[in-house]
């Protein structure tokens, strides 16, 4: 069942059918030029093929915070869940308009209606660590398996749109669940590959780390 296609999201989402997607988990690109035509892609999907009561997770910048969930509010058929806080270890980056230093990122999470409780008790604060290894734009697959580990159920499909260097897929691999992605650059997507091709990592040294 789980499949990756180096291909445009937009045109990627657009195959899948009405509500067969279980959780979509991914981060959007947050470049200028970019950010509200992405956001405004994966809302538009996400409505339609999250199957009801799915989750949405995605990270967003603080500095667009407002403006997005705007975009979920005006845009969307989802239902907003929590905030997820990110705290990973590393640099800390300066936001100069503002003049803050950013050392959290949130994860925003929606829900296609009819709203359920999460599956188990989760915190809302998730410790990781920084790592580009892959991607100058990647996130640390501890923030993934630690939220999927709490929201899931055996069977589900795990959707990344914006997939990167596949952090997500290999989540959603670890864990023994179906998983499908997109990437639209060819040379992102040939390390994901090779990211997924990988003998799967002993999924304790993860349950380890406090979430």
């Amino acid at each position: 069942m789980s499949r990756f296609e180096n291909v445009d999201c937009d045109d990627g989402m657009a195959q899948l059918e009405d509500e067969s997607i279980d959780i979509i988990f991914t981060d959007p690109p947050y470049v200028k030029a970019l950010w509200e035509d992405a956001y405004n892609t994966l809302i538009r999907h996400g409505s339609r093929v999250l199957k009801p009561s799915g989750y949405l997770f995605t990270y967003v910048p603080q500095y667009h915070l407002s403006k997005i969930m705007k975009l979920f509010e005006e845009n969307g058929k989802l239902e907003y869940f929590w905030i997820i806080s990110v705290l990973n270890t590393g640099a800390t980056i300066l936001v100069h308009p503002r003049n803050a230093l950013c050392i959290h990122k949130p994860i925003l999470v929606y829900q296609k209606p009819p709203m359920k409780k999460s599956r188990v008790v989760f915190a809302d604060v998730v410790r990781g660590f920084k790592s580009k290894e892959y991607h100058p734009w990647e996130q640390d697959i501890h923030d993934a398996i630690g939220i999927l580990s709490r929201f899931h159920y055996a069977g589900d499909i795990i959707l990344d749109p914006f997939t990167g260097s596949g952090t997500t897929l290999l989540a959603a691999k670890l864990l023994g669940l179906d998983y499908i992605g997109f990437e639209i650059d060819p040379d992102t997507y040939r390390i994901a590959c090779q990211r997924l091709e990988q003998q799967p990592l002993d999924l304790r040294q993860f349950c380890e780390v406090e979430a």
